[in-house]
């Protein structure tokens, strides 16, 4: 009879076998990943998806649900909105400082520079294809102390004039041309400071190159304001007042400043003092220089690559050893997800399975990860826990499952570097290499302090190698051939053609395999072939062995290589760890033909701390060229770099007070930057000190020197104190937002850059409280040293003479 196709086989329309599953918010779903290009927008980017799904959402069954998972672009908008309104409170801060001590007209007058400045730098920014981040935003932010000093300073002194008769026209005319080289040095200055991080490289510097840029433009402009617009606005908006008497205008020799009034005449006690036993001070301020030196040397608390912030995302990497089909890492994976969705504070999580495989050796996958998470808190406001305690209670969840490596991968805020530790074991001997791996895995895992330890060592798995007598096949007449196609009809089938259906654009194969019941591994023995004798089962001339499975090998530099990865666990500084693995290596029977190099955040800290010291030293050449040019003295040059140590010592005991590491990012920024903006003081004090000496050239240096720092105490406080108060709240931990009327205490934007800001307050706070008191006393030092040098040749002349 005859026999139709559907007599012996079951013809279905299918997909094909599943080799990954995607679950979000705990429901099967189809997932498509969407990531940005490099310099583009991420606020823009998520609009434009937004835009195109919501227009494919018409042409959908409205049984097809669709949703956003892990968006980043309303913490984006929010961080920028966050850090605007902490602009707008720093203005405000800063306008009330300046307003409280030069009078509201003048105060309106150096408050102008602050949007002319900034709309300058927008104007570069942009010019350079910058977008609008977070990056250039905090540039502005510490910028705005800044772009005011040169706008105080002129305003300042034509305030003086105008109290002594002037019209607002000669005074500000005056004004801005006796602070016309000081302010372009102080402002070349700072920017020498920041020129160098602009070539910062690698993937640090492509994060960090916005805050220098975004610097250099708001002072740029904030000099042509302050030498240009302000003396010309403040000749059309100020009055002619009656003279009024200056406490300092008309002073002779030997006069008393200790008598003047208010908070000058305490400082000019002080500093008559000073400048009277000047050896004396350089003396407590070197003792001092160095006991704080040498107490963080004892108390310091360490360092770290990058700064630790509260986190509103954090991932899950699940990974087992063995050979698993797709659903049975599904199962497994979903067990994570459930116990990591019973802590609560969830806002979404998506769950991909299956389908691994590992990335290259610094992207922090492994050969066994079966699975990953990304999990989306809801909003800090809304949950009684921080981030911290969260992405902790899910750490506890998923710790010691049996059979399973659960581990939490954080979100990197910072410069991408992976885990903590990461130590790459270098050799040829594959097996070797393996063995070293494990060992040092080992020791890792043995450490109190170090969590989430995995490898890239080859995963140990079985594969199943087929070989065929072909002696016997020929004896029995079977085709070779024809024992791959039984073999394929029991895993993926056999290809017999394809077709297009009229409701699909491409083509589909059309394949033939067993059922499900009749594909399992132990069925292989049955399969049975055609020969000349009829049926006969495959096993009578086929054999299977079990081999090693072949997994991934990294090789670089025609070397191979593998990986030890860990985690500083919460409490321990990553730095602190390495050096006890260091310490290990030194005694370890590791094989001398395996090289053993640390890799990761350890690698970049130091590339990190080694770019700091080379544009910190160039930094201080570029100003130092600056200042002899400025000056045309070595001496007083070299005092105004002092002020530079004198900051750098501030930011070690802002370190040791606060309790906070050294961050080779922030930090290392932090005093870069210091460096630029403390030389300012002392650029005033030395320029008003010259100025001085030629208009009074019977006063003795000391004099000179104590009418110098009485002189400019005000502008020299002013401008250091708008610059530090702006940054006060963020170097306190406190997020002020004047716009939004909110204020957060350790919130993800004031915790971010808190390091940044505490070191730029602390390292200015110190360094001005000495500078104005060490600069002018080393100012008088020379007379002193003259003195004494006289007394010391007339002691022994008198002694010749009686001999």
């Amino acid at each position: 009879g005859v026999i139709s196709l559907k007599d012996v086989v079951v013809l279905s329309e299918t997909f094909k076998d599943a080799i990954s599953y995607t679950r979000t918010n705990g429901q099967p779903a189809i997932a498509i990943e969407v990531s940005k290009r490099a310099g583009e927008s991420l606020v823009d980017v998520v609009a434009g998806v937004r835009a195109v799904v919501e227009a494919v959402r018409l042409d959908l069954p409205r049984s097809v649900q669709i949703d956003y998972i892990a968006d980043q672009s309303p913490q984006t908008i929010e961080q920028i909105s966050t850090l605007q309104g902490n602009i707008s409170t720093a203005m405000f801060l800063v306008l009330t400082v300046v307003v409280a001590a030069v009078g509201f007209r003048s105060g309106l007058l150096v408050a102008f520079g602050i949007p002319f400045s900034f709309l300058f730098a927008f104007i570069f920014v942009s010019a350079l294809g910058y977008t609008y981040n977070f990056m250039v935003m905090f540039g502005m932010l510490l910028g705005l102390g800044m772009l005011i000093d040169g706008a105080i300073v002129v305003v300042e002194l034509a305030d003086r004039k105008m109290a002594g008769g002037a019209t607002p026209n000669a005074a500000y005319l005056a004004a801005a041309r006796r602070m016309f080289w000081p302010i372009c040095a102080s402002v070349g200055t700072t920017l020498a400071a920041f020129l160098p991080l602009m070539f910062w490289p690698g993937v640090t510097g492509q994060f960090m190159r916005y805050l220098p840029v975004t610097v250099f433009a708001v002072l740029a402009g904030s000099l042509l304001y302050a030498l240009i617009f302000a003396p010309v606005l403040g000749g059309l908006l100020s009055q002619s007042r009656s003279k009024k008497g200056d406490d300092l205008a008309g002073v002779g020799p030997d006069f008393n400043y200790g008598g003047l009034s208010g908070l000058t005449g305490v400082f000019g006690r002080v500093l008559s003092t000073a400048t009277h036993h000047p050896v004396w001070v350089l003396v407590i301020t070197l003792s001092l220089l160095v006991a704080i030196t040498r107490w963080y040397g004892v108390a310091g608390n360490g360092a770290q690559f990058f700064v630790d912030v509260e986190p509103s995302f954090t991932g899950v990497s699940v990974a087992a050893k063995g050979n698993y089909s797709a659903s049975e890492m599904r199962d497994l994976v979903t067990d994570v997800e459930q116990r990591v969705v019973g802590q609560g504070d969830i806002q979404s999580i998506y769950t991909r399975a299956g389908g691994g495989g590992v990335g290259s050796p610094g992207s922090g996958q492994t050969g066994d990860e079966i699975g990953f998470m990304f999990v989306e808190l809801t909003d800090r406001f809304s949950r009684s826990r921080d981030g911290w305690a969260v992405v902790q209670s899910f750490q506890d969840a998923i710790t010691g499952l049996p059979g399973v490596r659960a581990e939490i991968k954080e979100q990197e805020r910072g410069p991408p570097v992976g885990k903590d530790l990461q130590i790459q074991l270098q050799g040829q001997n594959l097996e070797q290499l393996a063995i070293e791996t494990k060992r040092v895995r080992a020791f890792l895992e043995s450490m109190p302090g170090v969590i989430a330890v995995d490898d890239t060592a080859p995963v140990p798995g079985i594969e199943w190698e087929i070989n065929v007598d072909r002696e016997k096949a020929a004896m029995m007449g079977a085709d070779v051939t024809s024992v791959g196609s039984a073999i394929q009809l029991m895993t993926n089938g056999v290809l017999i053609g394809r077709y297009r259906p009229d409701s699909v654009d491409d083509e589909v194969d059309i394949r033939l395999r067993y059922p499900q019941a009749n594909r399992g591994f132990s069925k292989l023995d049955e399969l049975r072939v055609a020969t000349r004798d009829g049926q006969v089962p495959i096993s009578s001339f086929v054999s299977r062995t079990p081999q090693q499975k072949v997994s991934t090998i990294f090789r670089q530099n025609g070397q191979r290589i593998m990986y030890v990865r860990g985690n500083a666990a919460p409490g321990f500084l990553p730095e602190a760890l390495v050096a006890e693995v260091e310490t290990w290596l030194t005694t370890a029977p590791i094989d001398p033909a395996i090289k053993i190099r640390f890799r990761g955040a350890n690698e970049e800290q130091a590339k990190t701390l080694g770019f700091i010291g080379s544009a910190f030293t160039l930094s201080l050449m570029l100003m130092g060229i600056l200042l002899v040019t400025q000056f045309n003295s070595f001496y007083q040059t070299f005092l105004v770099l002092s002020s530079v140590v004198m900051s750098t010592v501030g930011v070690l005991l802002g370190l040791i007070l606060t309790g906070q590491p050294f961050s080779a990012i922030m930090t290392g920024v932090g005093i870069v930057a210091l460096a630029g903006i403390i030389v300012n003081n002392n650029i005033v004090l030395i320029d008003t000190f010259n100025e001085l000496r030629q208009s009074h050239p019977d006063w003795s240096l000391r004099q000179t020197a104590t009418h110098t720092g009485c002189l400019r105490l005000r502008p020299v406080f002013l401008t250091t104190f708008t610059t530090g108060f702006g940054l006060l709240p963020m170097a306190s931990g406190v997020s002020i937002d004047l716009i939004g009327r909110s204020v957060e205490v350790g919130g993800p934007i004031a915790s971010f850059w808190m390091q940044l800001a505490s070191a730029i307050v602390s390292g200015l706070t110190f360094a001005t409280l000495l500078t104005l008191i060490v600069t002018p006393a080393m100012l008088a030092l020379p007379e002193v040293l003259g003195e004494i040098r006289t007394r010391i040749s007339g002691f022994s002349v008198r002694r010749l003479i009686r001999v």
